[in-house]
């Protein structure tokens, strides 16, 4: 796609921003965190000796930025758009978070921003005194609920539910592929070996930093691999975004400013080239699927449900046709979902990536113009998916405009299937859907199976042997029986 499409694009979404939005979906990544690993496990020091309490969980400012952005997404779709309720509506907004602590808490701290105090549930008089648990309330806590007056919570807080995603079900999303760990580390190690940018990057920072970092670490047996990269970019990164003092990265000399540019430089080029390296994008494909398909299925049901002008809110039992899909993920979910639309919609031209930092959000809107659709009679008739667009955002960017109609023809065929991804990950062959590196894990099953079999066949062989030895014995004592009483009625003949 060409900028001068681009720019057309651009304008076509600006003409239909007044048209009525019919849904929503937001996948954002969670907010500032500690580091994921730690280079001295006992006392907490990250890579560069930044003490940490737990690693991978997100921070009070991680919470922060989530807040904020809620806060700038009620103003837009609630006060602005009038697209959703002013309080929380649990048949408009489904919302899925994976199974991390700092996903779970990034939604929940959005969610006090999309619906902040004063807007949760408010109690009947007749009500206050039957909302007590059943064990005994002593009075210092039936004073605190006498102040709640009729607060349900402190404040009116509103609280929202959040489905979390289980990896071993792989319904929506496949977090940086682990459960297909196998397959992943077999692509990675292929594409660092084809992609020269990965190498040339680690190589220029090992002899760049390693001098340093030696006499920072007071250890010269550090290996300079891509691992090690990773591992120190991201404890910088979240320990200049924490605003971490570095007392011993700043003793080294070296310009942090310029060590951000290359370690957000490195986390692009870990996802775009890394992951995503190979000409068919398939670790991008391979997570993207399940969550695309997951946003087609909602967005159709509720365009439908807009076409043939039914009734949303008598219709909410169920939870099937949300204003709103929301998922909390990862930088390596929305960077799969980018690298998959640099393949189908830019002929893979990685110009136009974007690497997701902390609290980074995408969004989908799907809007139609607001009226009914005539025909050249002046009929009033239907509408088609030709006339819903999705305009997709990158953050405040918009990345392109299509109609429904076009965008399903690009991307649907271009989705794996549930069967597609169980036989590439070889889940199909494994119970549970569990993989394992271990190639010669299969015939360690036929093993066990083989040795348990004999260990059976013995077991019954011995069990029947005992039965045998019962019944013959039970019939000597009858025929012992017999024979005595014979041998008397035989006395008595005589």
């Amino acid at each position: 796609m060409s900028l001068i499409q681009i720019f057309i694009l651009s304008i076509l979404s600006f003409s239909i921003s007044d048209d009525k939005l019919v849904f929503l979906m937001t996948h954002f990544r969670h907010g500032a965190r500690a580091p994921q690993r730690y280079k001295n496990q006992s006392a907490h020091l990250d890579y560069i000796l930044e003490h940490w309490n737990n690693p991978g969980e997100l921070t009070g400012m991680g919470q922060r930025m989530h807040y904020a952005l809620g806060l700038r997404n009620r103003k837009k779709y609630i006060e602005k758009l009038k697209f959703l309720s002013e309080n929380f509506n649990p048949h408009e907004i489904l919302i899925y978070s994976s199974q991390f602590n700092r996903t779970l808490l990034s939604a929940a701290s959005q969610l006090q921003g999309w619906y902040p105090f004063c807007t949760g549930e408010i109690l009947k008089n007749e009500q206050i005194e039957g909302a007590l648990p059943q064990v005994n309330i002593e009075d210092d806590i039936k004073e605190k609920l006498k102040n709640l007056s009729n607060s349900a919570l402190p404040g009116q807080m509103s609280l929202a539910p959040i489905r979390m995603i289980n990896n071993n079900e792989r319904k929506i999303i496949i977090y940086d592929i682990e459960q297909c760990k196998f397959r992943r580390t077999e692509m990675r190690e292929e594409n660092y070996k084809n992609v020269p940018t990965l190498k040339k990057f680690v190589e220029d920072f090992k002899n760049k930093y390693s001098t340093v970092l030696n006499e920072m670490y007071q250890d010269n047996n550090t290996v300079y691999d891509i691992d090690f990269v990773d591992n120190f970019c991201d404890a910088f990164i979240a320990a200049f975004t924490e605003k971490k003092e570095m007392e011993k990265l700043n003793k080294t000399g070296i310009d942090q400013d310029i060590l951000l540019q290359e370690c957000f430089e490195f986390s692009g080029l870990n996802f775009r080239d890394w992951i995503s390296g190979d000409k068919d994008r398939t670790l991008a494909t391979l997570e993207t699927s399940k969550i695309m398909r997951e946003f087609i299925y909602y967005m159709k049901r509720r365009i439908d449900t807009d076409i043939n002008k039914e009734n949303i809110e008598e219709k909410l039992e169920d939870y099937s046709k949300p204003k709103m899909l929301m998922i909390s993920g990862h930088d390596t979910t929305i960077s799969a979902l980018e690298m998959f639309f640099v393949k189908v919609f830019f002929n893979n031209n990685e110009s136009y990536y974007i690497h997701p930092k902390f609290a980074s959000q995408v969004a989908f809107e799907i809007t139609t113009f607001d009226g009914d659709k005539k025909d050249e009679n002046g009929t009033v008739i239907n509408k088609t998916y030709e006339d819903y667009y999705i305009n997709y955002y990158f953050n405040d960017k918009l990345i392109f405009n299509y109609t429904v109609q076009e965008f399903i023809k690009k991307v649907e065929p271009a989705l794996w299937s549930d069967s597609k991804i169980d036989t590439y990950c070889k889940f199909d062959q494994k119970e549970g859907g569990s993989d394992s590196t271990n190639d010669n894990k299969d015939d360690d099953d036929k093993n066990l199976y083989h040795s348990l079999t004999i260990a059976f066949s013995i077991i019954s062989a011995v069990f029947l042997l005992i039965i045998i030895f019962l019944i013959v014995k039970a019939n000597r004592s009858k025929t012992s029986q017999a024979i005595d009483k014979a041998g008397l009625l035989f006395k008595n003949y005589e």
